[in-house]
């Protein structure tokens, strides 16, 4: 079997990994970045679509033009509360609208194009999938790809039709946690049997599991989680902030002017991880906020007691899931020995703080909480390869599943319940002569079906007339590796028999898929040459800056002729050869580093 990555496809950053030399490896970019931001631009220069940090890099300057925080908006309908939530607190600026042909589904617009989620996720995949092929010198097609445990059925299936989309085989779809254990647990194959908290808060999501690693099987007891919640949220409390200091009539035309909101929402975001090391920052955006905007040279002190402050109901939602978790687990927090941190935004001290007082342990902290899910997920592609890692792995159903029985919710499959998992129920008739029934399925925790999720369905026809209660209609829920659910029907007087694969009416349809993996066949050698020429762009970009301030700081050192070299080149700012141009910065560089080098012996 050929090799197969495991792929972290996060809220904010994602990350690839492979396993080598009997250990997961995270991929490099060609820049050496092990995160790539999970962002999606149209580049203003050209209307092509860019992605990680290139993308990235214009979202201030193009608000409209930027796509970020796609993963909560995978598999989910427009008019769902918490997809309006979003909207209406300003979290995302680009613009959002229903589907006219997915029967409620999203659709983002940027420019003159209309991408769904998945296609959005594609490009995030296909960027990640080309640094893998760099660094291995091999094509790739086949991937493990994570999503939150707390996930549900069709945002499961919407993950998996985003890595089609990529030119990926999904091998497995792996939940988060279960991912960040992985990675822990292939260590500690020979040790007693541990019981294992993990903690995962990224920028979009929120779960927790319990889960068994030593000696034996590798066991999750129970997952819980939010799948609306995150370092998003934190980012938002303090783009508040900034605006109620502000205040007045400018707060209010702030709140609608995107590219101000889009420069604060940068600004947020960095002043909150550099609190995650100082006591106090300058939240500071230089010249005029935007050109509508009175605001210029903002400059705020923000501390990091404020932005415990703002974020303590946040941090506090979080042990909601925990305690669940431990009760389904049927544990107390003394029946466990550790409990590791998974996602950048638990490097936050005062979420520390809250996880240690919670749990009453010291936190695991040895594995980097941005880069282990992707190394779970290199694992267990490992595994599914047949690579011997001796770990075995039984993960679990997030969330109750079951059938509408007039009205109420019958379970078929609890929630926590292991997986792969198949359960059958027999069911009858409600009326005299009933020649049909139909089978509605559902997701939750909830006892009326109105407050639950609807999975989808289907109507076994061919029931043979009879007395009500008499016919014997036998239904069957088949959960497998990935946590996709399989449901058939079966009329066991008549044989009549209908199954069904929950796919969810959100998804993209088969047509859709089949279509746009042509089109990218079809456009392959055009894409090819936009990513050659975006990459030189970037390459060159980096050249520049370097050179810039070798200029300014090391301009003695260098040679005369060097210097004006140097200078000479960085005039030039449209090259007419690319590739000789971006030869010439390296050049450059190489020739400085030579110098600084000789310098410093």
């Amino acid at each position: 079997m050929s090799e197969i990555i495991g792929i972290d496809l996060g809220t904010t950053n994602s990350a690839v990994a492979i396993w080598r030399e009997g250990e997961p490896q995270i991929i490099r970019d060609a820049d050496g970045h092990t995160l790539m931001p999970s962002v999606v631009a149209i580049d203003p220069a050209n209307g092509q679509l860019v992605v990680g940090r290139r993308a990235y890099a214009i979202a201030s300057l193009n608000p409209h033009s930027t796509i970020y925080s796609i993963k909560r908006f995978m598999g989910r309908r427009f008019q769902e509360d918490q997809v309006q939530e979003d909207l209406q607190k300003l979290r995302v600026l680009y613009e959002l609208e229903e589907s006219n042909q997915r029967q409620g589904g999203i659709e983002v617009a940027v420019g003159n194009k209309r991408l769904t989620p998945q296609e959005v996720s594609a490009k995030i995949l296909q960027k990640l999938k080309a640094d893998a092929e760099a660094f291995l010198g091999h094509r790739v097609d086949q991937a493990v790809i994570t999503v939150p445990a707390y996930f549900h059925d069709s945002q499961r299936q919407a993950t998996r039709d985003a890595g089609r989309l990529a030119g990926l085989e999904v091998k497995r779809v792996l939940n988060e946690p279960t991912a960040a254990c992985l990675a822990f647990g292939y260590k500690k194959l020979t040790e007693t049997r541990q019981k294992i908290a993990v903690y995962d808060l990224g920028g979009g999501t929120f779960d927790i599991s319990i889960l068994e690693v030593g000696r034996g099987p590798f066991r999750v007891r129970a997952t819980n989680g939010n799948t609306h919640l995150g370092g998003d949220d934190i980012d938002q409390r303090i783009v508040e902030w900034i605006l109620n200091e502000i205040g007045g009539d400018e707060k209010r035309r702030l709140q609608e002017d995107l590219l101000a909101l889009a420069r604060l929402r940068v600004a947020a975001e960095q002043a909150k991880i550099d609190l995650s090391s100082v006591d106090v920052v300058q939240v500071q955006i230089p010249g005029q906020l935007s050109p509508i905007s009175n605001v210029r040279d903002l400059n705020l002190m923000l501390s990091r007691a404020q932005l415990e402050s703002m974020a303590e109901a946040l941090i506090s939602q979080t042990l909601i899931p925990c305690r669940q978790a431990l009760q389904d687990a049927r544990l107390l927090v003394d029946d466990l020995q550790e409990v590791l941190l998974v996602g950048g935004q638990t490097k936050m001290p005062a979420i520390r703080k809250a996880v240690q007082d919670f749990f009453g342990k010291k936190l695991n902290v040895s594995l980097n909480p941005e880069e282990v899910v992707a190394e779970g997920a290199a694992v267990q592609a490992a595994m599914i390869a047949g690579v011997t890692t001796g770990l075995k792995l039984a993960d679990v159903v997030p969330l109750t599943l079951g059938v509408n029985s007039k009205g109420r919710m019958d379970i078929i499959i609890p929630r926590n319940t292991p997986v792969p998992f198949v359960k059958t129920k027999v069911y009858s008739t409600a009326y005299d002569n009933q020649e049909s029934v139909e089978v509605q399925i559902y997701q939750g925790e909830r006892p009326l079906v109105t407050d639950n999720i609807k999975l989808g369905g289907f109507i076994l026809n061919g029931v043979e007339p009879a007395l009500a209660g008499l016919p014997e209609i036998e239904v069957t829920f088949r959960v497998d590796q990935d946590g996709i659910l399989h449901v058939s029907g079966k009329d066991l007087h008549t044989g009549n028999f209908k199954e069904v694969t929950i796919t969810d009416s959100v998804r993209l349809s088969e047509e859709d898929i089949e279509a746009t993996i042509q089109e990218a066949e079809n456009h392959a050698a055009e894409d090819a040459a936009q990513r050659q020429q975006g990459e030189m762009e970037e390459q060159a970009e980096q050249l520049v800056k370097r050179l810039k301030e070798l200029l300014t700081e090391k301009r003695k050192i260098l040679s005369v002729e060097l210097a004006i070299a140097i200078s000479e080149v960085l005039k030039v700012s449209s090259p007419n050869d690319w590739t000789e141009y971006v030869t010439k910065l390296k050049n450059l560089w190489q020739q400085a580093i030579e110098i600084l080098s000789g310098e410093k012996k």
